[in-house]
């Protein structure tokens, strides 16, 4: 009899486990996109004529540029800061940032920008654009600096 009662308790329990793992990560979503939405946030990747408008009219806009400090010195857009994703503090500097102001996010082809802003969106900032990589956005006549 009481192999039965083990079976039973052991069955019971791997049940209760596996429905808290479906209720984590439901059908292959990254914590990300389980992390619940801020009622006022906006955060999306958007092309790169969108970020130029966007550039004009958002007086407030931050601009991150989230490459190597190399390829920052090959060029980089007009009036943005360099926040290279590489570096081991780079997560405790995106802390730092005030999640109020509105942020564009670029690399070089949209990898660490894209990573960059899902990290953004679950620090809980308000309005993060990711504009992808910083050819496309040169060709779409942003402003540019050497």
């Amino acid at each position: 009899m009481r192999p039965i009662y083990l079976l039973f308790a052991g069955a019971l329990a791997a049940t209760a486990c596996s429905q808290e793992a479906s209720k984590t990560v439901a059908a292959g979503q990254t914590a990300t996109e389980q992390m619940p939405a801020v009622a006022d946030q906006e955060v999306k990747t958007i092309s790169s004529e969108e970020a130029g408008t966007l550039v004009a009219s958002e007086k407030e806009l931050v601009i991150l540029d989230v490459r190597t400090p190399e390829e920052f010195t090959k060029g980089h857009l007009k009036n943005a800061t360099l926040l290279n994703k590489y570096e081991p503090d780079f997560e405790a500097r995106i802390k730092t940032l005030d999640r109020e102001k509105p942020y564009l996010v670029y690399c070089a082809s949209g990898g660490r920008s894209g990573e960059t802003k899902a990290l953004m969106q679950t620090l809980g900032f308000k309005k993060v654009y990711d504009a992808k990589g910083f050819e496309d956005l040169k060709a779409a006549g942003l402003p540019v600096e050497q």
